[in-house]
């Protein structure tokens, strides 16, 4: 028998007081018909900010709390606080999504038993984002959509089941990268599913365009995210390289996590240290990136013909192997 939370909500905060107080007072002010707890990653956040969560924890209004001292980014954020809280499923919510329906857990797990086990579900926007993709399902509980591609990451929900199968965010990225749309391509890639539940009647996502926290210190997150799909010198970033390897099964759809924890305080700080099993793996993923680059620049770009020398040099590099193997 089940005897912890159903729901490990984690919440990476760089930030942002007033957003992010908004959004963890609504959240704990909902019901725990299905239990929750709230788990607040602080990824090097300004002292007012960071002396406000230690008084939420004192206070018991966040369940566990986790402190960087710099800007890890978003997948290392995000991935602290999934990893060291047990749970069967694992929700990211951003630090600028205020839930204002008090009964949004019963009502999303609700409509998300109308679709596979083995799957995700997120926010759509909108209700045309909701049934834009075929394949939409109108059920008693409300439409149950979706999506083709990925899902966006402000609220989303994974069960354990399906983590352990591809594991958690992609740290590949840098701080402001795409591992909500990696995520995509690996469930996709697998042949799970993802479905959207609307969020109009559940949660206001008060932050939309709101980039005054980051450049305000130099971090201009649209390059960033571009830079991921695009290198400035017009090669292919690593999320396409990342997605032709997904697709052809060159990498393992359970990526390597980047940064392990080394120790965590009596302060809630978390030390990290960069995994030698990562630094290793990426020698081979940017040696495929330049091989990749180098093709293309000739005209010869052919991914068919050159999957199993990626895969040789991603085995290379391993201290595990990191080539898909296929289940039964």
């Amino acid at each position: 028998m089940q005897t912890g939370p159903t729901i490990n909500i984690t919440i990476p905060v760089f930030n942002r007081l007033e957003k992010t107080q908004q959004t963890i007072l609504a959240l704990r002010k909902t019901h725990q018909t299905i239990p929750f707890v709230i788990t607040v990653v602080n990824n090097g956040s300004e002292p007012e900010l960071s002396s406000r969560l230690l008084e939420f924890k004192k206070a018991g209004i966040i369940d566990n709390l986790f402190v960087l001292k710099r800007n890890m980014g978003i997948a290392c954020a995000a991935n602290l606080g999934w990893r060291l809280v047990e749970a069967p499923y694992y929700m990211k919510l951003d630090n600028d999504v205020v839930i204002h329906d008090k009964n949004w857990a019963s009502k999303i797990f609700t409509l998300w038993r109308h679709g596979e086990p083995y799957s995700t579900i997120g926010g759509a926007y909108d209700y045309a984002m909701l049934t834009h993709f075929p394949g939409h399902v109108n059920t008693p509980d409300g439409i149950l959509g979706l999506c083709l591609s990925n899902l966006p990451g402000h609220a989303i929900l994974v069960p354990r089941h399906l983590s352990d199968i591809l594991g958690y965010w992609n740290e590949d990225y840098g701080l402001y990268g795409a591992e909500d749309g990696d995520y995509g391509l690996r469930m996709n890639a697998a042949g799970y599913k993802q479905y959207y539940y609307n969020t109009e009647s559940i949660l206001t996502h008060i932050g939309v365009g709101d980039s005054h926290e980051y450049t305000r210190r130099g971090i201009n997150k649209k390059e960033e995210w571009e830079s991921v799909f695009t290198e400035r010198n017009g090669t292919l970033g690593l999320f396409l390289v990342n997605a032709l390897l997904y697709e052809h099964c060159a990498r393992s759809w359970r990526v390597p996590q980047r940064y392990l924890v080394a120790d965590i305080d009596s302060e809630c700080r978390v030390h990290l240290k960069e995994s030698q099993e990562y630094i290793e793996f990426r020698k081979g993923l940017d040696s495929i990136q330049r091989l990749m680059n180098n093709s293309q620049r000739k005209g010869k770009f052919d991914v068919l013909n050159h999957i199993e020398k990626y895969k040789s040099i991603i085995r290379s590099c391993c201290n595990v192997n990191n080539v898909l193997e296929h289940a039964s």
